[in-house]
Protein backbone atom coordinates (compact mmCIF):
# COMPACT_ATOMS: atom_id res chain seq x y z
CA UNK A 1 0.00 0.00 0.00
CA UNK A 2 2.97 1.82 0.79
CA UNK A 3 4.82 1.61 -2.37
CA UNK A 4 1.37 2.23 -4.32
CA UNK A 5 1.01 5.52 -2.62
CA UNK A 6 4.42 6.36 -3.22
CA UNK A 7 4.09 5.48 -6.96
CA UNK A 8 0.75 8.31 -7.00
CA UNK A 9 2.52 10.82 -5.46
CA UNK A 10 5.53 10.27 -7.88
CA UNK A 11 2.85 10.79 -10.31
CA UNK A 12 2.49 14.63 -9.21
CA UNK A 13 5.84 14.82 -8.66
CA UNK A 14 7.74 13.25 -11.93
CA UNK A 15 10.89 13.72 -13.28
CA UNK A 16 11.28 17.34 -14.33
CA UNK A 17 14.44 17.59 -16.27
CA UNK A 18 12.74 16.90 -19.79
CA UNK A 19 10.45 19.41 -19.73
CA UNK A 20 12.56 21.94 -17.51
CA UNK A 21 14.91 21.69 -20.62
CA UNK A 22 11.36 23.21 -22.67
CA UNK A 23 11.15 25.57 -20.65
CA UNK A 24 14.92 26.62 -21.16
CA UNK A 25 14.42 26.46 -25.26
CA UNK A 26 11.20 28.42 -25.53
CA UNK A 27 8.95 31.20 -24.78
CA UNK A 28 5.38 29.84 -22.34
CA UNK A 29 2.63 30.52 -24.65
CA UNK A 30 -1.27 30.60 -23.70
CA UNK A 31 -4.09 30.34 -25.95
CA UNK A 32 -7.58 30.86 -24.39
CA UNK A 33 -10.47 29.26 -25.90
CA UNK A 34 -14.68 30.21 -25.10
CA UNK A 35 -16.22 26.88 -26.50
CA UNK A 36 -15.64 23.65 -26.06
CA UNK A 37 -16.33 22.98 -29.90
CA UNK A 38 -13.53 24.85 -30.30
CA UNK A 39 -11.33 22.59 -28.45
CA UNK A 40 -12.83 19.43 -30.12
CA UNK A 41 -9.92 18.75 -32.40
CA UNK A 42 -7.38 18.35 -29.87
CA UNK A 43 -9.75 16.10 -26.82
CA UNK A 44 -7.32 13.39 -27.56
CA UNK A 45 -3.97 15.33 -26.46
CA UNK A 46 -6.06 16.73 -23.70
CA UNK A 47 -6.66 13.41 -22.19
CA UNK A 48 -3.40 11.85 -22.58
CA UNK A 49 -1.97 15.03 -21.00
CA UNK A 50 -4.61 15.09 -18.17
CA UNK A 51 -3.20 11.37 -17.39
CA UNK A 52 -0.01 11.83 -18.27
CA UNK A 53 0.19 14.34 -14.91
CA UNK A 54 -1.61 12.57 -12.83
CA UNK A 55 -5.57 14.34 -12.78
CA UNK A 56 -8.62 12.85 -12.52
CA UNK A 57 -11.09 11.94 -15.09
CA UNK A 58 -13.31 14.93 -13.94
CA UNK A 59 -10.84 17.22 -15.56
CA UNK A 60 -10.84 15.45 -19.45
CA UNK A 61 -12.69 16.98 -22.24
CA UNK A 62 -15.79 14.91 -22.11
CA UNK A 63 -16.45 15.50 -18.32
CA UNK A 64 -15.84 18.85 -18.62
CA UNK A 65 -17.83 19.43 -21.97
CA UNK A 66 -20.77 16.94 -20.49
CA UNK A 67 -20.80 19.28 -17.31
CA UNK A 68 -20.53 22.48 -18.92
CA UNK A 69 -23.75 21.38 -21.34
CA UNK A 70 -26.28 20.57 -17.89
CA UNK A 71 -24.65 23.44 -15.36
CA UNK A 72 -23.13 25.96 -17.91
CA UNK A 73 -26.19 28.04 -18.20
CA UNK A 74 -25.63 32.12 -17.61
CA UNK A 75 -21.64 31.27 -16.83
CA UNK A 76 -18.52 32.76 -19.32
CA UNK A 77 -16.38 29.78 -20.38
CA UNK A 78 -12.42 30.20 -20.52
CA UNK A 79 -10.34 27.49 -20.64
CA UNK A 80 -6.41 28.23 -20.49
CA UNK A 81 -3.87 26.15 -22.76
CA UNK A 82 -0.16 26.60 -21.88
CA UNK A 83 2.38 25.33 -24.52
CA UNK A 84 5.98 25.62 -24.94
CA UNK A 85 7.06 24.50 -28.76
CA UNK A 86 3.84 23.10 -29.03
CA UNK A 87 4.44 21.19 -26.20
CA UNK A 88 1.19 20.31 -24.06
CA UNK A 89 2.12 22.28 -20.31
CA UNK A 90 -1.49 23.11 -18.95
CA UNK A 91 -4.83 22.58 -18.83
CA UNK A 92 -6.82 25.13 -16.86
CA UNK A 93 -10.81 25.15 -17.91
CA UNK A 94 -12.46 27.85 -15.55
CA UNK A 95 -15.69 29.87 -15.61
CA UNK A 96 -17.16 33.33 -14.65
CA UNK A 97 -19.92 34.19 -13.89
CA UNK A 98 -21.65 36.99 -11.22
CA UNK A 99 -23.89 35.31 -8.57
CA UNK A 100 -25.93 37.18 -5.96
CA UNK A 101 -26.90 36.59 -2.70
CA UNK A 102 -29.31 38.71 -0.83
CA UNK A 103 -28.54 42.23 -1.95
CA UNK A 104 -24.70 41.38 -2.60
CA UNK A 105 -23.03 40.37 -6.25
CA UNK A 106 -20.07 39.05 -6.27
CA UNK A 107 -17.84 37.95 -9.58
CA UNK A 108 -16.59 34.30 -9.20
CA UNK A 109 -13.98 32.79 -11.16
CA UNK A 110 -14.26 28.85 -10.74
CA UNK A 111 -12.77 25.09 -12.45
CA UNK A 112 -15.30 24.13 -14.95
CA UNK A 113 -16.91 20.86 -12.90
CA UNK A 114 -16.48 22.28 -9.45
CA UNK A 115 -19.77 22.53 -8.17
CA UNK A 116 -23.23 20.85 -8.59
CA UNK A 117 -20.80 17.61 -8.58
CA UNK A 118 -19.43 15.53 -5.72
CA UNK A 119 -15.71 15.26 -7.05
CA UNK A 120 -12.77 17.12 -6.12
CA UNK A 121 -9.77 17.68 -8.70
CA UNK A 122 -6.03 18.01 -9.37
CA UNK A 123 -5.24 20.83 -11.98
CA UNK A 124 -3.80 19.66 -14.57
CA UNK A 125 -0.66 21.34 -14.64
CA UNK A 126 3.10 19.50 -15.86
CA UNK A 127 4.96 19.95 -12.10
CA UNK A 128 8.13 20.96 -13.83
CA UNK A 129 6.73 24.39 -15.51
CA UNK A 130 3.80 25.10 -12.11
CA UNK A 131 5.48 28.34 -11.68
CA UNK A 132 5.57 30.15 -14.99
CA UNK A 133 1.87 28.44 -15.94
CA UNK A 134 0.92 29.90 -12.51
CA UNK A 135 2.21 33.02 -13.08
CA UNK A 136 0.98 33.58 -16.91
CA UNK A 137 -2.30 32.35 -15.77
CA UNK A 138 -2.75 35.13 -12.55
CA UNK A 139 -1.01 37.70 -15.51
CA UNK A 140 -3.83 36.98 -17.59
CA UNK A 141 -6.36 36.57 -14.66
CA UNK A 142 -5.30 40.07 -12.80
CA UNK A 143 -4.85 41.88 -16.14
CA UNK A 144 -7.42 41.20 -18.49
CA UNK A 145 -10.30 39.95 -16.36
CA UNK A 146 -12.66 41.47 -13.71
CA UNK A 147 -13.59 39.67 -10.79
CA UNK A 148 -14.10 39.23 -7.38
CA UNK A 149 -13.05 36.15 -6.09
CA UNK A 150 -11.19 32.88 -7.88
CA UNK A 151 -11.60 29.82 -6.13
CA UNK A 152 -9.44 27.03 -7.26
CA UNK A 153 -11.01 24.12 -5.34
CA UNK A 154 -12.26 21.61 -4.22
CA UNK A 155 -8.92 20.03 -4.45
CA UNK A 156 -8.33 16.34 -4.12
CA UNK A 157 -7.44 14.75 -0.92
CA UNK A 158 -4.06 13.40 -2.66
CA UNK A 159 -2.83 16.65 -4.54
CA UNK A 160 -0.06 18.50 -3.41
CA UNK A 161 -1.88 22.01 -2.69
CA UNK A 162 0.87 23.64 -1.00
CA UNK A 163 3.22 23.90 -3.83
CA UNK A 164 -0.15 25.62 -6.13
CA UNK A 165 -0.39 27.82 -2.91
CA UNK A 166 3.28 28.79 -2.67
CA UNK A 167 3.47 29.23 -6.88
CA UNK A 168 -0.17 31.48 -6.55
CA UNK A 169 1.61 33.63 -3.40
CA UNK A 170 4.96 33.90 -5.29
CA UNK A 171 3.44 35.52 -8.49
CA UNK A 172 0.66 37.58 -7.32
CA UNK A 173 0.54 40.94 -7.68
CA UNK A 174 0.97 43.19 -3.91
CA UNK A 175 -3.12 44.23 -4.57
CA UNK A 176 -4.59 40.82 -4.00
CA UNK A 177 -4.46 38.02 -1.20
CA UNK A 178 -4.66 34.49 -1.15
CA UNK A 179 -6.07 32.16 1.21
CA UNK A 180 -6.12 28.43 1.54
CA UNK A 181 -8.39 26.63 3.91
CA UNK A 182 -9.27 22.84 4.47
CA UNK A 183 -12.96 22.33 3.44
CA UNK A 184 -13.63 18.05 4.50
CA UNK A 185 -12.15 14.59 3.85
CA UNK A 186 -11.78 12.14 0.91
CA UNK A 187 -11.30 8.84 1.44
CA UNK A 188 -8.97 6.61 -0.94
CA UNK A 189 -8.51 2.84 -1.11
CA UNK A 190 -4.92 1.49 -1.64
CA UNK A 191 -5.29 -1.99 -3.18
CA UNK A 192 -3.19 -4.74 -2.41
CA UNK A 193 -1.94 -6.95 -5.75
CA UNK A 194 -4.45 -9.53 -4.98
CA UNK A 195 -7.82 -10.27 -3.01
CA UNK A 196 -6.15 -11.93 -0.70
CA UNK A 197 -4.18 -9.12 0.50
CA UNK A 198 -6.59 -7.00 0.00
CA UNK A 199 -8.70 -8.76 3.10
CA UNK A 200 -5.86 -8.79 5.34
CA UNK A 201 -5.47 -5.29 5.21
CA UNK A 202 -8.98 -5.40 6.57
CA UNK A 203 -9.79 -5.48 10.32
CA UNK A 204 -10.79 -9.16 12.02
CA UNK A 205 -14.02 -7.65 12.28
CA UNK A 206 -14.42 -6.48 8.42
CA UNK A 207 -12.68 -9.36 7.26
CA UNK A 208 -15.18 -11.79 9.05
CA UNK A 209 -18.53 -10.21 8.01
CA UNK A 210 -17.31 -9.95 4.26
CA UNK A 211 -16.32 -14.06 4.61
CA UNK A 212 -19.64 -14.25 6.53
CA UNK A 213 -21.74 -12.46 3.61
CA UNK A 214 -20.47 -14.57 0.81
CA UNK A 215 -21.43 -17.58 3.18
CA UNK A 216 -24.94 -16.47 3.24
CA UNK A 217 -25.18 -14.95 -0.17
CA UNK A 218 -24.46 -18.74 -1.10
CA UNK A 219 -27.33 -20.73 0.77
CA UNK A 220 -30.14 -18.16 -1.35
CA UNK A 221 -32.09 -20.71 -2.90
CA UNK A 222 -31.61 -20.42 -7.11
CA UNK A 223 -31.62 -22.69 -9.92
CA UNK A 224 -28.07 -20.71 -10.65
CA UNK A 225 -26.64 -20.51 -7.49
CA UNK A 226 -23.73 -18.35 -8.46
CA UNK A 227 -22.44 -14.35 -8.54
CA UNK A 228 -22.94 -13.23 -12.06
CA UNK A 229 -20.56 -9.76 -12.77
CA UNK A 230 -22.42 -7.33 -15.34
CA UNK A 231 -20.46 -4.46 -16.46
CA UNK A 232 -22.39 -1.65 -18.56
CA UNK A 233 -21.25 -1.97 -21.94
CA UNK A 234 -22.33 1.36 -24.62
CA UNK A 235 -25.02 -0.94 -26.06
CA UNK A 236 -26.80 -1.79 -22.95
CA UNK A 237 -25.69 1.06 -20.43
CA UNK A 238 -28.74 3.19 -20.59
CA UNK A 239 -30.83 0.15 -19.59
CA UNK A 240 -28.59 -0.70 -16.40
CA UNK A 241 -28.03 2.67 -15.60
CA UNK A 242 -32.06 3.55 -15.28
CA UNK A 243 -32.10 0.54 -13.50
CA UNK A 244 -29.34 1.72 -11.34
CA UNK A 245 -31.05 4.60 -10.43
CA UNK A 246 -34.14 3.44 -9.59
CA UNK A 247 -33.24 1.06 -7.01
CA UNK A 248 -30.78 3.87 -5.33
CA UNK A 249 -33.30 6.38 -5.23
CA UNK A 250 -35.97 3.28 -3.60
CA UNK A 251 -33.43 2.97 -0.79
CA UNK A 252 -33.31 6.55 -0.12
CA UNK A 253 -36.81 7.61 -0.20
CA UNK A 254 -37.62 5.02 2.35
CA UNK A 255 -36.05 6.66 4.69
CA UNK A 256 -37.32 9.70 3.77
CA UNK A 257 -34.43 11.45 1.68
CA UNK A 258 -34.34 12.28 -1.78
CA UNK A 259 -31.53 10.24 -2.70
CA UNK A 260 -28.21 11.87 -4.78
CA UNK A 261 -29.97 11.83 -8.42
CA UNK A 262 -33.00 13.94 -7.00
CA UNK A 263 -30.90 16.28 -4.38
CA UNK A 264 -29.03 17.67 -7.43
CA UNK A 265 -30.51 19.13 -10.10
CA UNK A 266 -31.00 17.62 -13.66
CA UNK A 267 -28.14 15.10 -12.15
CA UNK A 268 -29.90 11.88 -14.01
CA UNK A 269 -29.63 13.46 -17.23
CA UNK A 270 -26.30 14.81 -16.90
CA UNK A 271 -25.00 10.42 -15.32
CA UNK A 272 -26.50 9.37 -17.91
CA UNK A 273 -24.86 11.35 -20.80
CA UNK A 274 -21.43 10.96 -18.68
CA UNK A 275 -22.04 7.36 -18.23
CA UNK A 276 -22.80 6.75 -22.28
CA UNK A 277 -20.01 8.69 -23.16
CA UNK A 278 -17.83 7.34 -20.94
CA UNK A 279 -18.92 3.88 -21.63
CA UNK A 280 -17.55 4.10 -25.08
CA UNK A 281 -13.83 5.25 -24.08
CA UNK A 282 -14.26 2.07 -21.77
CA UNK A 283 -14.03 4.39 -19.13
CA UNK A 284 -17.48 3.15 -17.01
CA UNK A 285 -17.38 0.83 -14.49
CA UNK A 286 -21.33 0.33 -13.54
CA UNK A 287 -21.46 -3.21 -12.09
CA UNK A 288 -24.91 -5.11 -11.95
CA UNK A 289 -24.07 -7.39 -9.66
CA UNK A 290 -26.06 -10.75 -9.82
CA UNK A 291 -26.98 -13.96 -7.45
CA UNK A 292 -28.70 -16.26 -9.76
CA UNK A 293 -31.65 -14.37 -11.17
CA UNK A 294 -31.40 -11.82 -8.20
CA UNK A 295 -29.94 -8.46 -8.84
CA UNK A 296 -28.31 -7.54 -5.29
CA UNK A 297 -27.02 -4.23 -6.03
CA UNK A 298 -24.72 -2.04 -8.19
CA UNK A 299 -21.71 -0.19 -8.31
CA UNK A 300 -21.05 3.10 -10.18
CA UNK A 301 -17.65 3.68 -10.30
CA UNK A 302 -15.20 5.14 -13.23
CA UNK A 303 -11.57 3.73 -14.27
CA UNK A 304 -9.06 6.19 -15.51
CA UNK A 305 -5.44 6.21 -15.51
CA UNK A 306 -4.72 3.59 -12.74
CA UNK A 307 -7.02 4.50 -10.08
CA UNK A 308 -11.04 4.32 -9.80
CA UNK A 309 -13.60 6.45 -8.90
CA UNK A 310 -16.59 4.92 -6.94
CA UNK A 311 -19.51 7.63 -6.88
CA UNK A 312 -22.75 5.86 -5.52
CA UNK A 313 -24.44 2.38 -5.20
CA UNK A 314 -27.42 0.76 -4.99
CA UNK A 315 -28.22 -2.61 -3.09
CA UNK A 316 -31.90 -5.11 -3.03
CA UNK A 317 -33.46 -5.04 -0.28
CA UNK A 318 -33.18 -8.02 1.57
CA UNK A 319 -36.89 -9.14 2.24
CA UNK A 320 -36.74 -8.81 -2.10
CA UNK A 321 -34.64 -12.07 -1.81
CA UNK A 322 -36.14 -14.98 -0.87
CA UNK A 323 -34.43 -16.77 1.79
CA UNK A 324 -31.53 -14.44 2.64
CA UNK A 325 -30.34 -14.05 6.07
CA UNK A 326 -31.41 -10.82 7.53
CA UNK A 327 -27.79 -9.85 8.85
CA UNK A 328 -26.38 -10.46 5.17
CA UNK A 329 -24.80 -7.25 4.25
CA UNK A 330 -25.46 -6.76 0.68
CA UNK A 331 -23.89 -3.75 -0.08
CA UNK A 332 -20.48 -5.44 1.12
CA UNK A 333 -20.56 -8.18 -1.49
CA UNK A 334 -21.15 -5.56 -4.32
CA UNK A 335 -18.42 -3.27 -3.11
CA UNK A 336 -15.94 -6.31 -2.60
CA UNK A 337 -16.67 -7.52 -5.89
CA UNK A 338 -15.82 -3.81 -7.35
CA UNK A 339 -12.61 -4.41 -5.72
CA UNK A 340 -12.04 -7.72 -6.99
CA UNK A 341 -12.18 -6.51 -10.52
CA UNK A 342 -10.14 -3.46 -9.64
CA UNK A 343 -7.45 -5.37 -8.47
CA UNK A 344 -7.72 -7.76 -11.89
CA UNK A 345 -7.41 -4.37 -13.68
CA UNK A 346 -4.35 -3.68 -11.61
CA UNK A 347 -5.78 -0.20 -10.28
CA UNK A 348 -3.57 1.36 -7.49
CA UNK A 349 -6.36 2.95 -5.55
CA UNK A 350 -9.89 4.04 -5.33
CA UNK A 351 -10.92 7.50 -5.19
CA UNK A 352 -14.01 7.20 -2.68
CA UNK A 353 -15.04 10.71 -3.07
CA UNK A 354 -15.23 13.43 -0.43
CA UNK A 355 -16.62 12.40 2.87
CA UNK A 356 -15.71 10.87 6.29
CA UNK A 357 -18.54 8.47 6.12
CA UNK A 358 -17.80 5.12 8.97
CA UNK A 359 -18.63 2.39 6.89
CA UNK A 360 -15.16 3.74 4.15
CA UNK A 361 -12.93 3.70 7.06
CA UNK A 362 -14.41 0.30 7.67
CA UNK A 363 -14.14 -1.02 4.39
CA UNK A 364 -9.88 -0.08 4.31
CA UNK A 365 -10.31 3.83 2.96
CA UNK A 366 -7.61 6.18 4.61
CA UNK A 367 -8.65 10.01 4.94
CA UNK A 368 -7.18 12.79 3.50
CA UNK A 369 -7.70 16.81 3.62
CA UNK A 370 -9.56 17.74 1.08
CA UNK A 371 -8.29 21.91 0.11
CA UNK A 372 -9.30 25.07 -1.78
CA UNK A 373 -7.23 28.32 -2.73
CA UNK A 374 -8.88 31.61 -2.69
CA UNK A 375 -7.64 34.68 -4.59
CA UNK A 376 -9.62 38.08 -3.78
CA UNK A 377 -8.17 41.95 -4.07
CA UNK A 378 -7.42 44.04 -1.40
CA UNK A 379 -9.76 47.15 -2.60
CA UNK A 380 -11.19 47.80 0.26
CA UNK A 381 -14.75 47.96 -1.12
CA UNK A 382 -13.96 44.62 -2.74
CA UNK A 383 -12.70 42.94 0.71
CA UNK A 384 -15.84 44.08 2.38
CA UNK A 385 -18.32 42.81 -0.64
CA UNK A 386 -16.67 39.17 -0.12
CA UNK A 387 -16.80 39.18 3.27
CA UNK A 388 -20.20 39.88 3.64
CA UNK A 389 -20.94 37.67 0.72
CA UNK A 390 -18.92 34.94 2.48
CA UNK A 391 -20.84 35.39 5.64
CA UNK A 392 -23.82 34.93 4.11
CA UNK A 393 -23.39 31.96 2.37
CA UNK A 394 -22.30 30.68 5.56
CA UNK A 395 -25.93 31.11 7.23
CA UNK A 396 -27.39 29.68 4.44
CA UNK A 397 -25.31 26.68 4.65
CA UNK A 398 -26.47 26.61 8.53
CA UNK A 399 -29.99 27.50 8.05
CA UNK A 400 -30.61 26.05 4.61
CA UNK A 401 -28.60 22.80 4.32
CA UNK A 402 -27.64 21.47 7.64
CA UNK A 403 -30.94 22.55 9.59
CA UNK A 404 -33.43 22.72 6.91
CA UNK A 405 -32.66 20.49 4.34
CA UNK A 406 -30.42 17.45 6.53
CA UNK A 407 -32.79 17.58 9.84
CA UNK A 408 -36.45 19.24 9.35
CA UNK A 409 -37.69 18.72 5.79
CA UNK A 410 -37.27 15.17 5.90
CA UNK A 411 -39.62 14.79 8.94
CA UNK A 412 -42.21 16.86 7.64
CA UNK A 413 -45.10 16.15 5.19
CA UNK A 414 -43.80 18.25 2.55
CA UNK A 415 -42.92 17.59 -1.43
CA UNK A 416 -38.97 17.52 -1.13
CA UNK A 417 -37.16 19.84 -3.72
CA UNK A 418 -33.70 19.40 -4.91
CA UNK A 419 -30.91 21.54 -3.50
CA UNK A 420 -31.21 25.44 -4.26
CA UNK A 421 -28.96 25.90 -6.86
CA UNK A 422 -27.78 29.26 -5.17
CA UNK A 423 -26.52 26.91 -2.24
CA UNK A 424 -24.66 24.75 -4.41
CA UNK A 425 -22.79 28.01 -6.27
CA UNK A 426 -21.97 29.12 -2.91
CA UNK A 427 -21.26 26.54 -0.43
CA UNK A 428 -17.44 26.38 -0.97
CA UNK A 429 -17.43 30.18 -0.33
CA UNK A 430 -18.80 29.79 3.30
Amino acid sequence: MTDKLTNTQTILSQDKSETASSTASGNLKVDVFDSFDELAPMQQEWDNFVESVGSEIFLTYDWCRIWWKYYGKNRTLKVFVFRINNELLGIIPLFFEKIWLGPVPIRAVKIVGTDFTINTVSPPIRPAVLEPVVQELLTRLCNDYKWDIVHIGPLSGIYRSAELTGACGQFLPPSFCIRERSNGFQAYLWLADSWEGHLKSLSKNMQRTIKRSYRDIAQIPSDKPQLLDDFAKPDNCEQIFDSFVRLHQQHWQKLGKLGHFADWPTAIEFHREMATTQAMHNRLRLLELKFGNYILGYEYDYKFASRRHAFLNARTPLDQIPGADPGTSLGIIVFSEQVKNAIEEKVDYIDLMPGNDEYKLHLGGKLRPTRSIYIFPKKLSTFIRVSIFRALSSLLDLFYYRIWFCRLAAKLPLKRKPLWKIWIKTRFFS
